[in-house]
């Protein structure tokens, strides 16, 4: 663990950290809080953190456009929201935010958990599992879905049938779509063939701990994959990194097993994890190719 370091350390937990398109850290609370972070990556040792904005309900997945417009899975409002803060003519900054999707096929969601989004089209793809526990083994109702930009149209790529679906995360060339069914303990990969067709199947079967809950990919392709687990259960918590062929390469160890985010710094030199037992953001420093 000598190479897991703490980034921040905050009084509630936070989860879905993601970089916007200044290079900024993000970072979302269950208070509604949206962090964003000041700091240098390489030399300082604590971030320090400032309120950006408020979904004012339930956040639990975060994700920038290339314009800097924030999408927010909101488990209290059962929707997704779109928002944006902009400076008065006083110059204050006030923020916008305004409903994005709330249902399909006049049906609310459960939940919206986690989302990413396409930078070659645009397209937005999320989990719909609602809180901890709603949809599960026993209640299997969770789906994925994506939007399309230009009509908002929803497409179901699994329509209420999995068990607790957590995070989500394109390959490098986008066709190809990872989701974290938790309650499963397995990764499921959609493929794209022909475009917009989806077909899944199972890419990987963890076992032990309980599931996994967040992934992030790199620009090779490899996988990371938080397997979390209950405090009670162990102290330490695991990521699991996979390649494009399903094979294990290695695995990190970090303080505390409760990991409810993962992303990658633009240079991909470290791994960004969110840990909720411990309230805390860290950074990995991971070992460079070449």
């Amino acid at each position: 663990m000598a190479q897991v370091q703490v980034l921040g350390r905050h009084d509630v937990a936070v989860s879905s950290p993601t970089f916007g398109p200044s290079g900024d850290l993000f970072t979302i609370s269950l208070t509604g809080d949206i962090f964003r972070y000041t700091g240098s990556m390489d030399y300082d040792n604590e971030f320090s953190a400032e309120t950006w904005g408020n979904s004012s309900g339930q956040p639990q997945g975060l994700e920038f456009d290339n314009q800097g417009v924030a999408f927010v899975c909101d488990a209290a409002h059962q929707a997704i929201f779109r928002i944006m803060c902009v400076k008065d003519e006083d110059g204050l900054q006030r923020q916008d935010i305004e409903p994005y999707v709330r249902e399909y096929e006049q049906s609310q969601f459960i939940g919206p958990n986690s989302l990413c989004l396409s930078r070659q089209t645009g397209m937005l793809y999320f989990t719909d599992s609602g809180p901890f526990g709603e949809t599960s083994l026993q209640n299997p109702r969770g789906s994925v879905f994506a939007i399309s930009p230009s009509t908002q149209l929803l497409i179901p790529l699994c329509l209420n049938t999995l068990a607790h679906p957590c995070g989500v995360a394109l390959s490098p060339d986008e066709k190809n779509i990872y989701v974290a069914e938790t309650a499963m303990n397995r990764i499921l990969r959609f493929t794209q063939h022909p475009p917009q067709v989806f077909h899944c199947s199972v890419f990987y079967q963890l076992s032990g701990r309980f599931g996994p809950t967040a992934l992030t990919v790199s620009s090779n392709g490899d996988l990371y994959v938080a397997h979390f687990d209950f405090a009670e259960n162990t102290e330490v918590g695991r990521i699991v990194v996979i390649n494009a062929d399903g094979e294990v390469l290695t695995h990190i160890n970090v303080p505390g097993a409760e990991i409810t985010g993962l992303c990658l710094s633009p240079d991909e030199r470290y791994l960004i994890i969110a840990e909720r037992s411990t309230t805390s953001l860290y950074r990995h420093l991971l070992p460079q190719m070449g």
